[in-house]
């Protein structure tokens, strides 16, 4: 797959249903017509139209793969304000009118960003915040019994999980990440498929865990494995996850 295409298809993952995307190329040409203020048109008008251009540019994607990975490239699109510029374009256009029409124009204007997209608490792994950190206790509660200063730990974690984790303790490690959960990556890991696989293999998801360096396996009670896993012992339980532990491998500062 060419640049390009690579370019146009992190654009169609990042618009998810187009409509924000539609309405903020409205609310850039409004505001490139309608705005006066030097100002103002900097950063809602000549800031915008120029970050669209460099983002499409084939040779700055190649440049950017120098630094980082591909499958981040969508990054740079945050660096375009379209909430700004829309929210900003709507209201110099509500402005505009008096009266009951400001007030038809307001409803209307909610009524475009209302079904715009959909509630974030729909997806799966999306949920209400329950504490200071925005994210599920029993992540807490894990990361803190699992955690050790002054190292790095491996430990495999359900998908519920995988989200969260390295965001609470940087120094607790996955051995496969979020990614897979967005389709980013389409390689196989030899440990995800043996987790999926039904039934599972207890002998050989311990080895493998093993070769990989994983000192920790957190299961939902609901999949404990009934036969032991090889090189691991049952540690714990807490908020119904269980937590298996590497017998051999140092958890240890």
């Amino acid at each position: 797959m060419d640049s390009f295409a690579t370019i146009l298809k992190v654009i169609k993952d990042y618009m998810g249903t187009g409509f924000v995307t539609v309405l903020f190329l409205i609310a850039l040409a409004y505001a490139a017509i309608f705005e006066k203020d030097r100002v103002k048109r900097c950063f809602f008008v000549y800031m915008p139209a120029m970050m669209i251009p460099v983002f499409l540019c084939p040779v700055f994607f190649k440049i950017y793969g120098l630094f980082s990975e591909g499958v981040t490239y969508y990054r740079i699109l945050w660096l375009i304000p379209e909430i700004p510029v829309i929210a900003y374009s709507m209201s110099h256009l509500v402005m505009s009118f008096k009266g009951k029409a400001r007030v038809f124009c307001v409803f209307l204007c909610t009524l475009l960003v209302i079904f715009c997209g959909k509630l974030m608490y729909l997806d799966t792994y999306m949920i209400p915040a329950d504490n200071i950190y925005h994210m599920p206790k029993y992540v807490v509660d894990i990361c803190d019994a699992l955690h050790v200063d002054g190292r790095e730990v491996q430990v495999l974690v359900p998908d519920e999980m995988q989200q969260f984790v390295r965001q609470y303790d940087p120094c607790i490690c996955i051995p496969y990440g979020r990614e897979y959960m967005m389709g980013l990556t389409l390689e196989s890991d030899e440990i995800r498929d043996a987790m999926s696989e039904t039934p599972r293999d207890p002998e050989k998801i311990g080895r493998l865990c093993v070769y990989r360096y994983v000192h920790y396996i957190v299961v939902p009670e609901s999949m404990r494995f009934e036969k032991s896993l090889v090189y691991y012992d049952e540690y714990m339980t807490i908020d119904g996850y269980v937590i298996y532990k590497n017998m051999y491998l140092d958890t240890d500062v």
